[in-house]
């Protein structure tokens, strides 16, 4: 059909291959498919209303807007829509379609002529200011302007669209019959929609003026809603593509396919189709038109501000920032000072990694307040709010400031900000841990990883403020992705896998590869992955993912990659990575980073038997934990100078410390963090039990047990096998210390199966935590 179409130089809105809208101040044209459509209305209003019942007619009128608004779509796809919401009169439209196209001219006459009876009487069938009355005038009119050879080339083009329909529903009933008794059925009728939806694209032709806003309008409402119903990129493109080459002067098609390259990543089309939007923009005078002569300058300042935040999306800063000193300039110039306001906001980004940045954000936002931009200024308190949390100020004021900024989100409708609002509660909840003893009582908090999971779960049941379609996912935004991140995380973290791995399954159903935010969810599902493979003792499984984590996150993978290298006990190599890591950290002020750095680079020296040299970067770690307010960090710091002064041999200060610790860690803290806590305690009890008499030892050495065994079941939720090992072997140890032949027995058998199943690297077993 794609010939057909392209071979309408009968359109009366078409010169030299190009649409021109108003050449005759119509916006439509006749084409076979909206004879299809014209044929369907017709025998709408022939029908009686007993022939058709209620809800038949109900989902008439829903399939009819589409269909009036839409692209052309093929004859057999029309037929079977019509057939979902009313059997009989699809056959009834089918019928009436072959009779004109396997007639003669004059039916088609005849058929055209009979449609102006519609709006005849004293109570017509439709009426003329109707949706449907527009529709059919616009048709009349079209129709009533093309001379004789052009209905000539219509009626043989409805014959070619009418024959094509016919061999496409015969071909679909072949492929019916012969896979009905296939195992692969549902499979081949999938390839088989795909391919009715290429051909769909390809039939679509040159569109109208109104076809074509529908489209672009509605393609650019599922990029933004639900990425996974919008076309592919290709489709889409290859759709842009054929509008423009019909009319290369349509702007808003030029930035469609500007955010199409942006689903990609290609910064070259991105940019190209970015600058052809602005030039035809001024070319087509909308600007001007709109806003006087000022408006070539208003475009040519957003056009360079839009480039500004184009190249800092790809990370091309210095580019960037002369794109951003253009906008400056022209919008001082013009003294537009929302235009200002947006450079203001661009030119923080650019430098946020400076330590005055946040004096600049200030501005920007009591500036944005000023000139009543209620999004500026709210997205300018979420930035704020961010920076803060990073420069370690106190939870309760950046709560605050989040309180203050939903109100202006509930009062201006700003669903989007209030989804980033809610998105930032639940990671600054992760980011802090628990607070303080005396703080929580006070305030009657439950733990942080309650409320992260009570604010992902109340973004994820809301509802969209804005206005989609039923069967469009109201909330395909980066907020969701992160806070479904979240959940996934603080599912792994818990041991149900089973939970973290629907939750994946979901996010990538709702975010699928190719789309922009997918990079969230690969990240999270390799670090889940990297996590079990290393409880797991699968080192080499581990390794291989660094990769794939390295490319999403350059940092995390360094860092992974360390971790591995230290299982492997190849400290040289994972001392190296480290220690160029914790210099590249320091100057980024990645602070979270920074300390866990630091507590593996304690781990390694202690696990070389330098416990001494682990005891400076520990307490650097705890500084910087509680400079920062982050309050499990210092806890799991604390947890770490414990197990240095137990190799140190001083146990009993070892317990003290591990009391001041381990609260937080078993209300709040992920399984196998509680598993080493655990763990910890026992040895640690051993320890001391060194020095006592032998009834007070024996009831030391039981309750030591007591703890391994919640610690092996912390680590079993985990399939930790290689800790459990290190259990086992303690526990062995102790039963046979108190004569419990049966139960060392089975302790020493168990540790002999994992010792089998897991590699051994030499390293004692009290030299890891």
């Amino acid at each position: 059909m794609a010939s057909v179409h392209e071979s309408l130089y009968f359109n009366p809105m078409m010169t030299n291959g190009v649409v021109h809208a108003n050449v005759f101040g119509i916006k439509d044209w006749v084409t076979p498919y909206k004879i299809a459509v014209l044929v369907l209305l017709n025998e709408m209003s022939r029908t009686g209303e007993g022939a058709v019942s209620l809800m038949e007619r109900r989902r008439l009128n829903q399939l009819l807007l589409p269909l009036l608004q839409g692209p052309d779509i093929t004859l057999s796809k029309l037929y079977k829509l019509i057939e979902e919401s009313c059997p009989q009169l699809a056959n009834s439209v089918q019928i009436r379609i072959k009779l004109m196209a396997e007639g003669e001219l004059k039916d088609m006459e005849q058929f055209f002529d009979d449609l102006s009876d519609s709006f005849s009487g004293t109570e017509p069938e439709v009426h003329k200011t109707s949706v449907v009355g527009l529709f059919l005038r616009h048709m009349i009119l079209a129709y009533s302007k093309l001379s004789f050879s052009q209905v000539f080339k219509l009626y043989t083009a409805l014959q070619q669209y009418f024959q094509n329909g016919e061999k496409k529903t015969v071909e679909d009933a072949d492929m019916e019959l012969t896979s009905r008794d296939e195992g692969e059925r549902k499979m081949e009728k999938e390839e088989l929609d795909v391919s009715v939806r290429e051909e769909e694209v390809s039939c679509s032709g040159p569109l109208s003026q109104k076809q074509a806003e529908f489209f672009l309008s509605q393609q650019a409402s599922l990029l933004k809603n639900d990425e996974t119903k919008a076309l592919t990129p290709a489709s889409l493109q290859k759709e842009l593509n054929n509008l423009l080459k019909f009319n290369p002067d349509f702007a808003e098609a030029h930035y469609l396919s500007y955010l199409n390259n942006l689903r990609v990543q290609d910064v070259f089309s991105s940019t190209h189709s970015l600058l052809h939007y602005f030039d035809r923009l001024i070319l087509t005078g909308a600007e001007s038109k709109s806003n006087g002569e000022e408006g070539y300058g208003r475009s040519l300042r957003y056009a360079a501000l839009n480039l500004a935040a184009l190249h800092c999306r790809f990370g091309h800063y210095q580019q960037a920032e002369l794109a951003l000193q253009e906008a400056i300039r022209i919008a001082q110039e013009s003294n537009d000072h929302v235009c200002l306001q947006h450079c203001l906001s661009w030119l923080y980004v650019l430098g946020q990694k400076r330590s005055d940045s946040y004096v600049l954000l200030e501005h920007s936002v009591k500036k944005a307040v000023h000139f009543g931009l209620p999004y500026l200024a709210s997205l300018g308190i979420q930035s704020l709010v961010q920076q803060r949390a990073f420069a370690g100020k106190t939870a309760n004021k950046l709560m605050d400031a989040l309180k203050d900024s939903d109100l202006l989100h509930w009062k201006h409708s700003l669903s989007e900000l209030i989804d980033i609002s809610i998105a930032q509660k639940t990671a600054i909840w992760r980011l802090y841990g628990r607070r303080s003893a005396a703080e929580r009582k006070s305030c009657s908090l439950s733990p942080p990883s309650t409320m992260a999971l009570q604010q992902a779960q109340m973004l994820l049941s809301m509802n969209s403020l804005e206005a989609v379609n039923a069967g469009v996912q109201q909330n395909n935004t980066e907020s969701f992705a992160v806070a479904l991140c979240h959940l996934a995380e603080l599912h792994a973290e818990q041991g149900c896998f089973a939970a973290a791995s629907e939750v994946l399954k979901h996010l990538k159903e709702r975010f699928p590869p190719n789309s922009q935010h997918a990079q969230l969810w690969m990240l999270c599902d390799q670090k889940i992955q990297f996590d079990r493979a290393m409880n797991d003792g699968k080192y080499h499984l581990a390794d291989s993912l660094v990769t794939g984590i390295t490319a999403l996150n350059s940092i995390e993978g360094v860092y992974r990659k360390a971790v591995v290298l230290q299982a492997q006990n190849q400290m040289s190599e994972a001392h190296k990575l480290l220690q160029k890591l914790l210099v590249h950290c320091q100057k980024l002020k990645n602070t979270e980073m920074v300390i866990s750095v630091l507590l593996s680079v304690a781990e390694l020296y202690w696990r070389s038997s330098s416990p001494t040299i682990a005891l400076p970067m520990l307490l650097q770690a705890l500084a910087l934990s509680k400079e920062y307010r982050l309050q499990y960090l210092a806890s799991e710091t604390v947890l770490n100078l414990a197990f240095a002064q137990l190799i140190l041999g001083i146990p009993e200060q070892a317990l003290s410390l591990l009391h001041m610790a381990i609260e937080p860690i078993l209300a709040d803290g992920a399984i196998l963090d509680k598993g080493r806590a655990m763990f910890l305690v026992a040895k640690c009890q051993v320890a001391s039990a060194a020095s006592y008499d032998q009834p007070k030892k024996a009831e030391a050495l039981e309750a030591a047990i007591e703890n391994l065994n919640e610690a092996k079941n912390y680590f079993a939720k985990v399939d930790c096998k290689e800790r459990i090992r290190d259990v086992v072997y303690f526990q062995a140890r102790l039963y046979h210390t108190l004569g419990k032949t049966q139960e060392r027995n089975r302790c020493a058998m168990l540790f002999r199966q994992l010792h089998q199943e897991l590699p051994s690297h030499g390293v004692p077993l009290i030299n890891h935590l």
